[in-house]
Order: C-alpha cells, then structure tokens, then sequence
C-alpha cells in the first residue's frame, strides 16, 4: 500500500472556485482531487506532449447513484448532477455526446471497493486519485487526436483473453518477455548512455525472438497496450512522483521488470520506454502522434538498425 502523504504545490493555486450550480452532494475529498489535478497542470502544463491539458476534458465522479461531472470553464469549475453514464467502478475514458470524459468513481467508492475485494481496510489514496485521472484525461486526449494510429493497432481484437490465453501460456515466450523487461528496467536505472545502448540492442535481439513465437494478433495488441496505454501510465508515473516522490521508486520503476499475466506488464513497459527516451532526447513527446512503436524511436535515438514491424 503506498503511504498516504500531505501534498503542498508550491506557486500553482487555482483562480477561482466553484461557478455555478454547488456540488450537489459531491464530498469535499473529490473537490480537491480534482483541484489538485488541475494545479499540477498549471505547474507543469502537459509533460511535454504539446496540445494534451487535463482541463479539456470533464471529469465525471461516480457515487454509485449519479454522476457528479466538472467542467473547467473561464479559470473556474462547474459542477453538475446527472444519470451515471455507466454503472462501473472503474475509471476510465469514454466518449459521451460528441466529446471525451473521465469516468472515475468517487473516492469514497473506490475504497469501499478495494475494501471489500481486499477484505479489509484500503483507502484509494490522493495521490493514486489523482494520477488516475491524468492518466485517463490523456486517453481522452489521444482519441480525440490519434484516434486512427490508435485503431489501427486495436482492430477490434480480443483484449485480454488473448494476452492471457496465447502470450501468457507460452513458456518461451514469457521467459524472452522478462529478460527484456528486466532490460529495461535496467535502462530506465542508469544515466550512461553506452549501458543504455547495450541493454537496447540486446532488449531487440531477444524481441525477433520472441516475436517469432506469437502471432500477429498477439503481438500486435502487445504493442498496442506498449504504445498507448505504456504512455499514459508514463503520464500517471510522472504526476505520482510529484505527488509521493518518497514512495515513486518503490511503485513505479522497481517493478518494470515484473511479471503478471494479463496486460499491465506492457503499461510498465511502455511507461519505462517513455522514460528511456527522456534521458536521450527530451523533446520527443513534443510532436509524438502514436503512429510509431516507442521502441523504434529508442532504436533511432541510439543508431541500431530495425526492422519495420507495424
């Protein structure tokens, strides 16, 4: 469980409250999560990935009953009641009318969930809360901008049942996939260019490896989860270590080199990627479309040859 932490933003303070319409039962907890969220954007703007703001998109709190949805507007937030659009506890983006929203449960919700899936005493924490909703904003954000790169690599496959049924069974395969996670890992710990390089041109060895073990399915919904939901918990990860920078390390980067069946494996993936190309070209993320594999860009960054496989 990560510590529960008291978070000051130094020089980010919202300019104004609550417009219009009060909060409708909405608990003071969510009213600071979400104002909380947007102070990190008006501390750090978008990451670096030009266009992406957490503020054009609403967020809608799930209490089990309605939905409560904030809208930025005019330096300032409205807040509004309404029909949940689902019945879910789960936070996740989701097209509504002709825009994008965040559909999160309220915190109080989600740890009554957690609670009683855990069997005991969990509290979904700030911090966590917090992350959660940059981390679905910037999915609203690329399907409101890369819907076509991002549909290209879904094709309406299977999800996680194939992960689980096909890469996840295949001894070989799982094996090839932790050294290069662990490679990873790896790369993502050091500032040494030349080591990066290594663990790079062997993470690509083992990769024609094991692709050849999997089909095209498979590998191609692996890259999707890498490249669209590896960024997203990159954004996650980087609003976390502002928030909890004592406990990032321990839930963010010690963990890349996991296994789990299922499709959170790629998310760290793709988050340890992100940040590999940090360190060798900051820039990046400026005018990123998610048309290109992240690994592809490491590849160039660092002058190892490739194969065109998406």
């Amino acid at each position: 469980m990560k510590k529960e932490i008291a978070v000051s933003l130094l020089g980010a303070a919202l300019t104004a409250g609550v417009i219009a319409t009060g909060s409708y039962g909405l608990s003071k907890d969510n009213i600071a999560i979400y104002e909380q969220a947007v102070a990190l954007e008006q501390e750090n703007g978008n990451f670096g990935f030009e266009g992406f703001a957490i503020t054009d998109y609403p967020v809608a709190f799930y209490d089990g009953d309605h939905d409560y949805v904030i809208r930025w507007k005019d330096n300032g937030y409205l807040i509004e009641r309404r029909r949940p659009v689902i019945n879910s506890i789960a936070a996740t983006a989701y097209s509504v009318d002709d825009h994008y929203e965040v559909l999160s449960p309220t915190v109080e919700k989600m740890s009554s969930f957690l609670g009683m899936m855990s069997g005991g005493s969990w509290e979904y924490e700030r911090e966590d809360c917090v992350a959660t909703l940059w981390h679905e904003a910037f999915h609203c954000w690329q399907l409101t901008n890369y819907r076509g790169p991002i549909e290209a690599l879904w094709q309406g496959k299977a999800a996680e049942n194939l992960i689980v049924e096909h890469a996840d069974t295949n001894r070989q395969a799982v094996s090839l996939f932790e050294q290069q996670a662990a490679l990873l890992e790896n790369a993502v710990k050091t500032d040494d260019i030349d080591k990066i390089r290594e663990y790079i041109a062997e993470y690509k060895r083992l990769d024609g490896e094991r692709r050849a073990l999997l089909s095209i399915d498979v590998t191609a919904l692996e890259e999707y989860y890498t490249r669209v939901e590896g960024s997203a918990r990159y954004i996650e990860a980087s609003v976390y270590y502002r928030l909890a920078p004592e406990s990032f390390k321990v839930n963010y980067i010690d963990n890349i080199g996991e296994y789990g069946e299922g499709s959170n494996k790629y998310y760290r993936a793709g988050m340890a990627q992100c940040m590999i190309l940090d360190a060798l070209n900051p820039q990046w993320k400026k005018d990123y479309d998610f048309s290109q594999p992240l690994i592809h860009l490491i590849y160039t960054e660092l002058n190892i040859p490739q194969e065109k496989n998406f």
